[in-house]
């Protein structure tokens, strides 16, 4: 394959809800262009997107999937991504780096959060949206409805271009709207035929609507408007570009990826609409796409594979990459020389001789290079934003299965991590466990399934302790009397010690002559102020630095449970759980049974926004019982709010808990 120009790179990210058709999509387009002679099928396992057998084993797509192919003298990267939330991650990273998202749109089924996520992410990259509305042969589609669904839900800018006329079991034609043509489908080969009598009005009317909202996009093919009463075909695809890139106009397409409907029109409009990687706004910090110039990479995906090693996949910021090319790499300032360079299709790999600014491309055996990385040439300091990934939805223990493995098993959970950075690897020194965060079930059951096969650990998961604090909350005096007689003088020792709670300006214990006062800033932002009150300097001072390291000791572990002693106690965070309306009484009624504070709820277009307050321990469980009562419809966000007194019956388990595993141990 040829190097091209950034004028003619076509990045796609097609996105969506799992089930929506996606990697049936890309199958039917590949097969259209001549790049495999089969269609595979998901359930035959032999497309060229899920190529992983754990894909196989689990039916959906789980990791990003790139396949580049030439139509017309245009390289166009189509980049599959998977549709659950749990795999977040591997959705993000593709919308970052491709300049237009292709929302895939189940026909048969609401907008779901799939869909919702891909929109977020595309506009938050200031992307370049199109709608596809596929599986259009299934029964009881109802077109105008979706198409509405998808007007409430993601705003007046989604657009008719295409019209199914017989949308169900029977459908195989579209109208394409703009050229007032209607293309009928044999086995993928569309015959041009005549629009029905009975949509020609409606067709037309649908067409004068369109060019008028193109127009409005471009103050000179507005004038010609005017002026003309209609515009050329050149002209309206300028338009359309100029409304796509500035967000617009969402374009809306239809097909039947299964029965090869349609999809070879999509392709067509992303050829010759959907806008190059020098046309597109530049993300801030983002270097000119200019070919001729100094040489930058972004790093957006990595995947180790036993056989190949780790593979970097990479867009071209600015410049023109060669194999053997030396790059310094911006975030840890480490030298890197550029292997072999290849454009991927699956599990295929093409060898290039050389990828300019605005092509995708992979590479391996990069020595310390990772996802958000950037590389450049010596002298061309550059570092493209970072991704900004969300945050974990689940934790668990990771306990490995032999002992004497936990090394193995934290480089392997380590290696994971930098393949996927929504998923977290904490070795708590508080907790005395190894946490894994991650996205959900699904998540968490992918990562197992790749430590024992790719990386050859067994590992059990295990309820994460919850991070609690204990805390003063009144006055307390305790003593001690030591004695020991060892045949001479023996010892003997009283020891008092007061604790208060701390507060700025408090009074001196009015019992006691205080003697010395140290005030200490702690690391967390409390106080510790030290007295002393020893009478008489029976304690000479020299031993007050080791009274004072064991208060600091009790501090960092705590008497009650080993837990940290600070003025707060349970960790509680803020949840935002976007949900149909459908679900919202469900959830409604099962938040108080996990001790949430309902705070509110919000309207966001057909769905509802419910904003609480919920303990840390019962939101590790929360992904699961969302996804189960809302047939994964739902999503939600959390963030750490505050720490909250214990109910005082889980303060007596913590505190047994604590005891019995201090005795065992």
């Amino acid at each position: 394959m040829k190097a091209y120009e950034a004028k003619d790179i076509r990045n796609i990210a097609l996105v969506g809800h799992a089930g929506s058709g996606k990697t049936t999509f890309a199958e039917t387009i590949l097969y259209n262009r001549g790049v495999i002679n089969r269609r595979g099928t998901v359930e035959e396992n032999n497309t060229v997107s899920d190529a992983h057998e754990l894909e196989h084993e689990r039916g959906n797509s789980i990791f990003s999937s790139m396949a580049s192919f030439e139509t017309e003298g245009i390289k166009i990267n189509l980049i599959d991504t998977p549709g659950y939330d749990d795999f977040i991650g591997e959705m993000i990273a593709p919308l970052r780096v491709c300049e237009t998202a292709l929302i895939c749109i189940n026909g048969h089924s609401p907008i779901e959060v799939g869909a919702e996520n891909a929109i977020k992410y595309a506009r938050m990259f200031k992307k370049s949206i199109a709608f596809v509305i596929n599986k259009l042969d299934l029964e009881n589609i109802d077109f105008e409805q979706v198409v509405e669904d998808i007007k409430v839900t993601f705003g007046s800018a989604a657009t008719i271009f295409e019209l199914p006329v017989n949308s169900g079991p029977g459908f195989d034609t579209v109208i394409d709207i703009l050229t007032m043509k209607a293309y009928k489908y044999d086995d993928g080969k569309a015959e041009e035929v005549d629009i029905p009598a009975d949509m020609l009005e409606k067709t037309q009317a649908m067409r004068e609507e369109l060019v008028e909202s193109i127009a409005e996009s471009d103050e000179e093919l507005m004038a010609i408007y005017f002026e003309e009463g209609d515009l050329s075909e050149e002209q309206l695809n300028k338009g359309l570009k100029t409304a796509m890139t500035k967000g617009d106009i969402y374009p809306v397409l239809c097909s039947s990826a299964k029965k090869n409907i349609g999809t070879s029109r999509v392709v067509s409009f992303i050829k010759e609409v959907a806008p190059s990687p020098e046309e597109a706004p530049l993300m801030e910090e983002d270097p000119k796409v200019d070919a001729n110039g100094k040489r930058a990479i972004f790093c957006f995906k990595m995947f180790s594979d036993a056989k190949l090693g780790a593979t970097n996949y990479f867009k071209v910021k600015s410049g023109t990459i060669r194999a053997s090319d030396d790059m310094i790499n911006e975030t840890n300032h480490n030298a890197e020389r550029v292997g072999q360079v290849f454009t991927v299709c699956g599990k295929n790999r093409i060898e290039l001789t050389d990828v300019k600014a605005g092509d995708l491309a992979a590479t391996v055996k990069l020595k310390s290079t990772y996802i958000n990385d950037t590389l450049h040439e010596k002298g061309f300091d550059v570092k493209v934003k970072l991704i900004a990934y969300p945050n974990y939805k689940m934790r668990t223990a990771v306990v490995p299965k032999t002992k004497g493995e936990e090394e193995k098993v934290g480089i392997a959970l380590h290696a994971l991590q930098a393949q996927d950075p929504t998923m977290v690897i904490e070795h708590s020194s508080e907790l005395h466990q190894t946490i894994l965060y991650a996205q959900g079930e699904l998540h968490l059951a992918v990562a197992k399934w790749r430590l024992l096969n790719r990386y050859k650990v067994e590992t059990d998961f295990a309820p994460a302790k919850v991070p609690y604090r204990e805390t003063i909350t009144s006055n307390v005096r305790s003593s001690y009397r030591h004695k020991k007689q060892s045949g001479g003088a023996g010892q003997f020792a009283e020891v008092h010690l007061m604790i208060d709670p701390y507060s700025e300006g408090m009074a001196d214990p009015s019992d006691m002559q205080v003697r010395g006062r140290d005030l200490y800033d702690l690391p967390w932002g409390g106080k510790l102020c030290f007295l002393n009150c020893i009478v008489g300097g029976v304690i000479d001072t020299r031993f007050l630095p080791a009274i004072l390291k064991g208060v600091m000791d009790k501090i960092e572990n705590g008497p009650l449970t080993g837990c940290y002693a600070r003025d707060i106690r349970v960790p509680i965070y803020n949840v935002s759980i976007k949900v149909p309306e459908t679900y919202v009484g469900d959830i409604m009624s099962d938040l108080p049974t996990r001790r949430a504070l309902i705070l509110g709820i919000d309207a966001e277009g057909k769905s509802q926004k419910i904003n609480t307050k919920m303990p840390l321990t019962e939101l590790d469980k929360y992904a699961t019982a969302l996804r189960s009562m809302t047939q994964a419809r739902a999503s939600f966000d959390a963030t750490f709010a505050e720490y909250q007194a214990v109910p005082m019956n889980i303060q007596q388990d913590l505190i047994k808990a604590y005891k019995a595993e201090q005795e065992e141990g």
